[in-house]
C-alpha cells in the first residue's frame, strides 16, 4: 500500500511541476491514440529492458567475484604456515615448519629495462648549515 501511495504522490508532484508538459502528453494522447500507445509500449519495454539488464549484469558481477574469491583463497588461504584451516600442511602437502619462509620465483618476470652502466651512484650526507 505505501509503495503505491508513494506512485501516486509522485505522479501528482510531476503534474505540479511540469504542467505544460502534462498538457502536450494528455493533448497527443487524445489526438492520436494510437501513436501514443505504440509509444507508451516502447517506453514501457524499454524500461523493463533496462530493469532486467541491471539484474543480469548483477548477477553476472556477483557470479564473478565469488570466483575470484575463491581463486585467491586456493593460491593465499591454504599453505599459509599457521592457517588454522589447512592443519599446517604448505602447498605441497608436506608439513611445514615453524618459520620456514619459502621464495618462489615467477616465470615470467621480466628483465631490467635499463642497462647496468647508466648512471652512477653518489654517496652524500646531509648536513645543517647555522
Amino acid at each position: 500500500m505505501n509503495l503505491l501511495t508513494l506512485l501516486l504522490d509522485g505522479l501528482v508532484e510531476f503534474v505540479r511541476r511540469n504542467p505544460v508538459t502534462c498538457l502536450i502528453i494528455l493533448l497527443f494522447a487524445l489526438a492520436f491514440p494510437t501513436l501514443f500507445k505504440g509509444f507508451a509500449m516502447f517506453v514501457l519495454y524499454f524500461v523493463l529492458g533496462c530493469i532486467l539488464l541491471v539484474a543480469v549484469l548483477a548477477l553476472v558481477i556477483r557470479w564473478r567475484f565469488n570466483k575470484l574469491r575463491r581463486q585467491v583463497e586456493e593460491q593465499f588461504g591454504r599453505g599459509a604456515p599457521g592457517n588454522p584451516f589447512d592443519g599446517g600442511f604448505d602447498a605441497s602437502g608436506r608439513s611445514a615448519r615453524e618459520g620456514e619462509v619459502k621464495i618462489y620465483r615467477t616465470a615470467g618476470t621480466p628483465e631490467k629495462r635499463v642497462s647496468k652502466d647508466v648512471g652512477d651512484y653518489v654517496e652524500f650526507e646531509e648536513q645543517k648549515d647555522e
